[in-house]
């Protein structure tokens, strides 16, 4: 029902002449075309908040030229902000298992960047040895995870790899990957210890033991040298 609801109104839009195919969620204006996820566009064109609490932390911690690894790219709108904070030279790659999404978010992503700053990479993060994984699209375009069940099979890569093209040094990680995060710092010590800026969504409800998952997934980020400085829900922002 929902979906219909939404559908309707974008409709009615399109009809009157006011569907929109860009917005400025965080006051850069982004493209979102007509088919990409119904809910995310319904949201944009009511012009409700789009990943507030992810923003903030972006736009109160991520120094200019910082390099970025972001994970979970999804329309590419956090990607924009991103690059707004770093300036169009500073490095970031951007992970999104979707093609269909990484084309939206590759195009977001490049505004503002020169042309050699961003590299898009069409994967999900796994550590299960394989060289592509089960991927789940979820019911919306945030909730796609990996899963035995999903209907996709994707390229899968690790946080060491992707780190492994970045400049030497540290780097901020911004990562919202519905899940995946605990095995990536269960077993990402080193590279941790490269990040200077970590800004982590967490997903306690994906987590075999739950909050307790999440909890001791802090305990290991704090280890690295990060100290929590935020949180907002289940986002949390550290800083070296």
């Amino acid at each position: 029902m929902h979906t219909l609801r939404r559908k309707l109104h974008l409709n009615i839009l399109r009809l009157l002449g006011r569907e929109k195919v860009t917005f400025a969620p965080h006051g850069i204006v982004v493209s979102v075309p007509r088919e990409a996820d119904v809910k995310l566009r319904y949201d944009l064109a009511r012009g409700r908040p789009y990943e507030a609490a992810e923003a903030k932390m972006i736009e109160t911690y991520l120094r200019f030229g910082t390099p970025v690894i972001e994970l979970g790219g999804c329309l590419g709108i956090v990607s924009a902000l991103i690059r707004r904070q770093i300036g169009p030279d500073a490095t970031h790659i951007v992970v999104e298992a979707k093609s269909e999404l990484a084309r939206i978010c590759a195009a977001n992503a490049r505004i503002g960047a020169t042309d050699a700053a961003v590299r898009v990479v069409v994967a999900a993060i796994d550590y299960s040895g394989t060289q592509t994984v089960s991927f789940s699209t979820g019911k919306t375009a945030h909730g796609g995870h990996v899963s035995t069940a999903g209907e996709l099979r994707v390229p899968a890569i690790t946080l060491s790899s992707l780190a492994a093209g970045m400049p030497a040094g540290q780097f901020a990680l911004v990562c919202d990957i519905e899940g995946a995060e605990l095995a990536m710092v269960e077993r990402e010590d080193a590279v941790l210890r490269r990040v200077d800026l970590l800004i982590l969504e967490t997903h306690p409800k994906s987590y075999p033991a739950g909050v307790a998952d999440r909890d001791r997934m802090v305990a290991m980020i704090q280890s690295n040298g990060l100290r929590q400085v935020a949180q907002d829900k289940n986002v949390y922002a550290f800083k070296r």
